[in-house]
């Protein structure tokens, strides 16, 4: 079966091969892609390992070839640490060498066959004597550890009654001892079932469970078994172990004989091999719902199928739509749920996403374009002058995975596109997206305006920039009146379907338009400390710096690729996993194992990034001279400081504190009346377009998860390398180790982002690295940051207070 999937691709059902196996009790997944019709192993080899990693199969897995570029291939693909198999001396030592080589570069073990020039290993002694001989190029020569070497002494069927292989069972076991033994720290395996090579598949069972019971009395480490077709020495009934025992030992000369005539008689029943399903026993609805909230895609298509095909309903439609609102949207629900009381993270989610797509797809085959299909129609946007989307994605999914129709217009989109759109397909709702405080100020635009025509259109909000205060000051229109259709702010995707689920019922929506009205009232009652912006001159709150440093030369840089090796060692790994992978609420034993999951995934996607161009590292920084005037930062041409006054080229308009320290960060530099001149560090940094072609490429693909990791992890490298080039500023600028901070805008100190302009106005981040800026200043493309690098030592962290952040969303 396995190789019929390599044949046709079909990746998702060999996972289903994998989870089964796991869900089993295997502890490791033995690979092999070699098939005779097909000349690319390499390319199926590393298909399959990126697909068991991705997909969060997490244990270790045995890469089966013959060819060390197919190992390799491999190596590169997995996180963790693999299984060579195998490696033996048949043909001399050469590949050996090879294979050992690659297990040292890649930290692999290895499994070792008992087999040199002289053939099979098949006594005690040639057993011990060729498995010495690999130790001493394994460990002497190549410097591997003895607890990377994983013995397999061989096994031969007892089945065919050959004088032969009589004691082959024997010599085994005690190969096995002596290797053990005499060669300590290393391991053993064995293929158990080749001792039953050649029997009834009745018999085959119990003298496999016996057999591998005395390998490991002898000290095996580790077996190659259907663990489906293994029984507990202790519950094997005493005279079929007896039946055993006599063959493997070779007790009798009739115990193979006596053996066979016992499992083919007629009243012997064989050892119930079936292991626990967890399907076994469910309705085809129930199977359906466990396969979306344990993200199986494997047999959803089949199970709707079985539906239709029972014929519950008059016509296949009505079916369809029982399985829509009886199965799928109950699973998905249940998915929520468990995501709202913090049992699953986000990408558990999205895998979960996946299946209902699929199950979905197949679905609308059996649908007709009717009223009634859909819960609702709803518009969602990524609101003008804003570049970031994710969030509105996984809105998109969510909502389109439970049986609404979405029409997504994407990112930066203006107003009157967005209202137009709504009105044209009639929609019931719009949804909008906003990452930051400046665009978040077209919401109360689009409601106003929707006020203004008329329109009874509810608005659902979200985003980073916002919280349910910002929703409930927007309800009120600038003519003091409560937009009647209602705004409502979403803190994730299942708020927002539980809001549209809530609204598209008539017996609930008015509850909870009243609910929105009373905590709007409410909130148009409290008042706002006013935020003051010092006029003119402020007297700064920080001594000047003692020491200002000297730059070789002023002006701009470019540095069009580093060495993204490198930028990774400055990957904030706490901040990738809690943050952009969403375990952020995960603690005890549920962080340790997804932390443990996150590190072999970081592990493999670097490993790809490496090879690929998808994470480009590269920037654009530079030195101007400066000076402070009150709040304000004024940079000057380099070229005019031996002038009595330099010529301004642009000032930056920092804000204050109103209250406690009043810090401003134009307090860090010399001011304009000390005769000083001081020094500003920029920087804009970005990892590349095709970071966001690849998300999008995923998204498209419907491969949500992966594309949530991608995004995830392109953003904290894009961070990544800003921390790189602020160490490289630091040291240009001989900094002390902690001196020298980084502000970006957009941040508590510097929260205005229009200073982007002014940023790329002296660095040719749009000339020399293809970037540009939204009509709302955001970097494009997204996974890109710009800062100012601060060299005074008392430059700390701080925030300039809520007030003007309010004051900014209210504007």
């Amino acid at each position: 079966k396995f190789k019929r999937l390599l044949l046709a691709d079909d990746y998702d059902s060999i996972l289903e091969i994998a989870r089964e196996q796991v869900d089993n009790g295997a502890h490791a997944l033995d690979i092999s892609t070699a098939v005779t019709e097909r000349g690319d192993e390499v390319e199926q080899m590393r298909q399959v390992v990126r697909k068991l990693v991705v997909s969060g199969i997490d244990v270790p897995l045995v890469i089966d070839s013959t060819e060390p570029e197919v190992m390799q291939a491999a190596l590169e693909a997995a996180p963790g640490r693999c299984l060579l198999n195998s490696t033996h001396l048949e043909g001399g030592r050469k590949k050996a060498d090879q294979v050992f080589a690659l297990a040292k570069k890649f930290n692999a073990a290895v499994l070792l066959l008992t087999i040199d020039e002289q053939g099979m290993a098949k006594t005690v002694d040639r057993k011990l004597e060729v498995a010495r001989r690999l130790y001493q190029i394994a460990v002497d020569e190549h410097g591997l550890s003895p607890s990377a070497l994983v013995y397999d002494a061989l096994t031969f069927t007892l089945a065919t009654g050959d004088a032969e292989f009589a004691q082959s069972g024997i010599e085994t076991i005690e190969g096995i001892r002596a290797i053990k033994r005499e060669l300590p720290g290393v391991f053993t395996s064995l293929g158990v079932s080749n001792v039953s090579f050649g029997l009834g598949p009745n018999a085959r069972p119990v003298l496999n469970s016996v057999f591998l019971y005395h390998c490991i009395q002898a000290g095996l480490d580790m077996a190659i078994v259907n663990p489906a077709h293994i029984t507990p020495y202790a519950e094997i009934p005493a005279d079929e172990r007896q039946l055993a025992e006599d063959l493997i030992f070779n007790r009798r000369p009739d115990a193979l004989q006596r053996y066979i005539e016992y499992f083919a008689s007629a009243e012997h029943q064989p050892i119930d091999q079936a292991r626990s399903n967890p399907l076994e026993g469910k309705t085809t609805e129930e199977r359906l719902q466990y396969r979306i909230l344990h993200r199986y895609k494997e047999g959803v298509e089949a199970d709707i199928d079985e539906i239709i095909a029972r014929q519950d309903f008059p016509t296949k439609h009505e079916s369809a739509v029982y399985i829509l609102n009886q199965a799928l949207l109950p699973a998905m629900k249940e998915v929520g749920d468990r995501f709202g009381a913090g049992e699953l993270i986000l990408p558990f989610v999205l895998q979960s996403a996946e299946v209902m797509k699929k199950a979905v797809s197949h679905l609308e085959n059996y649908l007709e374009k009717k009223e009634g299909v859909s819960k609702g129609l709803v518009v969602l946007a990524t609101v003008y002058g804003d570049v970031h989307d994710i969030g509105k994605n996984l809105v998109k999914t969510i909502l389109s995975n439970n049986g609404y129709d979405v029409i997504d217009l994407g990112k930066q989109v203006p107003a009157e596109t967005i209202i137009q759109t709504a009105v044209e397909r009639k929609a019931d709702a719009i949804g909008l997206s906003a990452l930051l405080v400046s665009t978040s100020k077209q919401m109360p635009l689009i409601v106003n305006e929707l006020y203004r025509r008329a329109l009874n259109l509810p608005v659902l909000i979200g985003g980073a920039a916002i919280n349910r205060r910002f929703g409930r000051r927007i309800l009120y229109t600038e003519s003091g009146d409560p937009y009647p259709a209602g705004v409502f702010y979403c803190k994730d995707a299942f708020e927002g379907l539980d809001t549209m689920d809530r609204l598209m019922d008539a017996s609930r929506r008015e509850d909870l338009l009243h609910q929105i009205e009373r905590e709007a009232a409410f909130e148009m009652g409290r008042t706002d400390a006013p935020h003051t912006r010092t006029a003119g001159k402020a007297r700064p709150t920080v001594a000047p710096a003692s020491l200002i440093p000297r730059v070789d030369q002023w002006g701009s840089r470019v540095v069009r690729k580093m060495p993204l090796e490198m930028v990774f060692q400055y990957l904030f790994k706490n901040e990738l996993f809690r943050l952009s992978w969403g375990a952020k609420n995960a603690h005890g034993e549920e962080w340790e194992r997804l932390q443990a999951e996150f590190e072999e995934r970081l592990s493999r996607m670097q490993r790809e990034a490496l090879r690929s161009d998808w994470l480009q590292p590269q920037a654009v920084y530079g030195y101007w001279p400066v000076q402070a005037d009150g709040d304000d930062l004024i940079l000057y041409d380099p070229k005019t400081l031996s002038q009595a006054q330099p010529d301004e080229l642009l000032r930056f308009s920092f804000p204050r504190q109103p209250e406690g320290e009043r810090l401003c960060l134009a307090d860090y530099f010399a001011g304009i009346d000390t005769g000083k001149v001081d020094v500003v560090a920029l920087q804009v940094v970005t990892v590349g377009q095709n970071a966001t072609e690849r998300f999008d490429a995923l998204q498209q693909a419907g491969d949500y998860s992966e594309a949530y990791f991608f995004h995830g992890l392109a953003v904290q490298t894009a961070e990544a390398t800003a921390e790189y080039l602020h160490r490289h500023i630091r040291r240009e600028l001989g900094l002390p180790e902690g001196q020298g901070k980084r502000y970006s805008w957009g941040y508590p100190a510097i929260p205005d982002l229009e200073d982007h302009r002014l940023v790329f106005n002296l660095l040719p981040a749009e000339k020399e690295l293809g970037m540009s800026l939204t009509p709302a200043y955001q970097l494009v493309p997204e996974q890109s940051t710009a800062a100012i690098i601060v060299h005074h030592p008392q430059a700390r962290y701080f925030s300039i207070g809520e007030s003007r952040v309010e004051q900014l969303m209210k504007a």
